[in-house]
């Protein structure tokens, strides 16, 4: 009896030995693929998951109303007119060969102020003729305090061209307006083409009038692009 027990308790001593021996036994998954090292790495793998920006919102589009569209088309430049003379000149945006005559123009307008006659800008056919004639109304005092040039008109626009070879021309004219005191006077400046470049070829208008009082017209004035009103 006494060895018996013994015996079934040395078997439960075995079996508890073997069961901790089992439990301390690391699993295949988790031992190191390095042998002797004895460092345990583990195997289980490890999902990384990109995460995207949230979407910006897009700005609403706005439907533009009928008028508002209208505004960025192409469309015809409108000039300031005096009342006599109409349009004036564009002094922007120009074509070299109308900034020319422009400069010619002005620079001729200019000595009139001065009381003389800038020969260099007339041209060699009339320079003698034409500075006389003006000479004898400046010499009575009668010389403009200032000036408005008018828009200028070539050749080739007077005959409907609508695109004029601008830098073909040989003649252009403008109106213009002299202001003096007391009076005011309107005319026609001529230019003309000769060797490339443009020089006053003839002055047309009353200096006489620069001498007398000005009295301003009673009458509506209707710009051009408005002249359906006068109808």
């Amino acid at each position: 009896m006494i060895i018996l027990l013994l015996s079934t308790g040395s078997c439960t001593r075995k079996d508890d030995q073997t069961e901790a021996k089992t439990q301390e036994t690391p699993r295949p998954s988790e031992r190191s693929d390095a042998g002797d090292t004895g460092e345990v790495v583990s195997k289980r793998e490890i999902t990384l998951t990109e995460t995207k920006p949230a979407a910006q919102a897009q700005p609403a589009v706005t439907e533009q109303p009928e008028q508002q569209r209208l505004l960025v088309l192409e469309s015809s430049q409108v000039l300031p007119e005096d009342f006599k003379i109409g349009s004036l000149a564009n002094l922007e945006g120009i074509d070299r060969s109308t900034q020319e005559m422009v400069s010619v123009a002005t620079r001729f307008l200019n000595g009139l102020q001065e009381g003389s006659v800038v020969i260099e800008t007339l041209h060699a056919s009339v320079r003698e003729e034409l500075t006389n004639s003006i000479n004898y109304y400046l010499n009575q005092e009668l010389i403009p305090i200032t000036y408005r040039i008018g828009a200028i008109i070539t050749q080739s626009q007077q005959g409907n061209d609508e695109n004029p070879p601008v830098d073909q021309d040989k003649t252009a004219w403008m109106n213009i307006r002299l202001f003096g005191s007391p009076g005011v006077c309107e005319g026609e400046l001529y230019l003309d083409n000769s060797g490339g470049r443009w020089y006053i070829s003839d002055l047309q208008t009353n200096f006489e009038l620069l001498k007398r009082a000005y009295s301003r017209e009673q009458e509506k004035y209707y710009p051009s692009v408005y002249g359906w009103g006068i109808q």
